[in-house]
């Protein structure tokens, strides 16, 4: 399976989120750079760190969803596929 797979939505919903992420951490070196206050700094670091997790929760479920079609489709290795991508995100 490709990312291409996905589907437009999901794609476009994916891109917008990691440009955002992209955003932050370059924001992230801003504040470093300026010597900003720790606490400000991780917080953001937070911030930045849930928003990828988002990301890759949502990226998983929809990589699932496509795997379980295949298996409703007869493709055998499909729940290995499953197995291994949650096995990546734990």
């Amino acid at each position: 399976m490709r990312t291409h797979d996905l589907g437009e939505e999901t794609i476009n919903n994916l891109l917008k989120r990691l440009r955002r992420i992209e955003g932050q951490v370059r924001g992230l070196q801003k504040m470093i750079v300026e010597g900003r206050a720790c606490d400000e700094v991780l917080t953001q670091m937070t911030a930045t760190k849930r928003a990828m997790e988002s990301a890759a929760a949502l990226f998983l479920k929809e990589y699932v969803a496509a795997c379980a079609t295949e298996v409703a489709g007869g493709e055998d290795d499909a729940l290995e596929k499953i197995s291994e991508a949650l096995r990546r995100f734990a």
